[in-house]
């Protein structure tokens, strides 16, 4: 298989930030991202071990408290050399308000999904500084739990359930109640002429034989797309097909003879095959791919009278 030189340029986030308890009069300190108020907190021996004892109650106030975290950064030349830009944070726990360079970007309100923002027109060379205020998580739950109270288990703090949030982060009979607040995550810049907005594999299986396909839908800001898709068999055996991209979407096959197919435990075995789809553009530069591994076999429901 043919490989590609990389059109993806990403530039990391993580790492040294500074944070502080908001509203902002109090002086900017030291944090690590990943991580959140609490780990912050106790790098810098301002709050017990919330583990120990009955800390957990003296550190209380650190999720009833709002949060700020800031990061100054330069930009790379190749980054803004792009056609899109975008901030993309995987993780944000969980009520945040993000801004860059003073423009806000948007406010999330859950901790398990990513966000993405276009950020190309907002960018500097030099001097680029993102803010993220989180809310308070708990004073968020029980302002929402007063007007509308919700099943909880016994343990947790009132409200949980009106947030997006991990429940047992709350409490339980077998945790503490220390709702995490922060980046948790990892963050970072990303900048493409385009991706692959989605990728369906389907497999359709005929007379012996199997039919292997991928629909593709791109999201593109230049011209001239292609697309390929390389079955990989167990033994390691290849099979590829390719198409020009004419539109944002396309359907790329391949048909594959004498198939190995997987079978339930105790019933046979469980060879696995690896589909991969390639965006690139014709001078051969990869700009997206994506890989997957399946199981060639068919499924069924038999409602069949048996012996019970």
């Amino acid at each position: 298989m043919r490989l590609l030189e990389s059109a993806l340029r990403a530039q990391a986030l993580t790492g040294s930030w500074q944070f502080r308890q908001a509203p902002g009069n109090t002086e900017w300190l030291p944090a690590t991202v990943p991580g959140g108020a609490h780990t912050d907190l106790l790098a810098l021996g301002q709050i017990p071990d919330p583990f120990v004892g009955d800390n957990e109650r003296r550190v209380a106030w650190v999720a009833e408290a709002d949060w700020e975290y800031r990061k100054q950064f330069d930009a790379g030349a190749d980054l803004l050399g792009q056609a899109r830009v975008e901030l993309v944070c995987d993780g944000l726990d969980t009520l945040a308000t993000v801004t860059l360079n003073g423009r806000e970007l948007g406010r999330t309100d859950n901790m398990f999904r990513q966000y993405r923002w276009d950020v190309k027109d907002l960018l500097r060379a030099e001097g680029n500084e993102l803010r993220i205020l989180f809310a308070s998580p708990a004073r968020f739950a029980a302002e929402h739990e007063a007007a509308r109270p919700l099943p909880r288990p016994t343990h947790s703090l009132p409200g949980g359930p009106h947030i997006r949030k991990a429940p047992c982060q709350f409490g339980w009979d077998w945790g503490p109640q220390l709702p995490p607040v922060g980046i948790w995550k990892d963050i970072r810049l990303e900048g493409f002429e385009a991706r692959l907005a989605e990728v369906h594999a389907r497999q359709s299986h005929v007379g012996g034989t199997v039919t292997v396909s991928a629909r593709v839908v791109v999201e593109r800001w230049t011209p001239g797309m292609a697309a390929t898709l390389t079955l990989t068999a167990p033994d390691g055996g290849t099979q590829t097909v390719g198409a020009e991209l004419d539109s944002a979407e396309g359907t790329l096959s391949l048909q594959v003879e004498n198939p190995q197919l997987w079978w339930p435990n105790g019933m046979g075995a469980q060879p696995l095959y690896r589909a991969e789809v390639i965006l690139s553009r014709a001078s051969d530069v990869e700009l997206d791919r994506r890989s997957y591994q399946m199981g060639l076999r068919t499924i069924e429901l038999r409602q069949e009278a048996d012996q019970w």
